[in-house]
């Protein structure tokens, strides 16, 4: 197993993300001498981008969001709808860095990162939204959909991806 795919293993699920999680994480990785060259990661939540469920990622410098090119239905209800999303949160659990090559998936640095807010949407619950800018200097504007999550929860995500970014830009 390479050290990327083990750091993404021991990163943990936003639903029930704290410090102390965070910090097992981190000393596990810290126990297998893996820390020299590996980002740690902040959190690591199971969410739906651009129609796909996957994994959402925050590193120290990067945020990506890992596909599992397996469509995202939030419209489910219901013993269906729990059901969709347990496949759907297993299929995610199983991913690593390599699944960046599938559709859906994503990678940005912090510093292209330069708006990011949490909103809530009537039907589809809350959502992060970026504003992101891209290599070429183009601007794009993205969303996450977090539905199976808190709003105060989300609020959370967005304050530590801004925060991991100004903290990197203070470097």
């Amino acid at each position: 197993m390479f050290d990327d795919q083990l750091i993404a293993l021991l990163s943990i699920n936003a639903s029930s993300y704290s410090l102390a999680a965070i910090q097992i994480a981190r000393l596990e990785a810290e126990r297998r001498n893996i820390t020299g060259d590996v980002q740690k990661a902040q959190f690591d939540a199971y969410l739906n981008s651009s129609g796909f469920a996957g994994r959402l990622i925050l590193l120290e410098e990067q945020l990506m969001f890992l596909s599992t090119g397996m469509a995202a239905s939030s419209s489910t209800k219901g013993i269906a709808g729990e059901l969709h999303s347990a496949t759907r949160n297993v299929a995610a659990s199983r991913l690593d860095f390599s699944s960046l090559d599938n559709e859906g998936s994503w990678i940005y640095f912090l510093d292209q990162i330069k708006e990011c807010k949490m909103i809530s949407k009537f039907l589809s619950g809350p959502e992060l939204q970026f504003v992101i800018e891209e290599e070429d200097g183009s601007i794009m504007n993205g969303v996450v959909n977090c539905g199976d999550l808190g709003k105060s929860e989300v609020e959370g995500l967005a304050t530590q991806i801004l925060a991991a970014r100004d903290h990197l830009s203070h470097e």
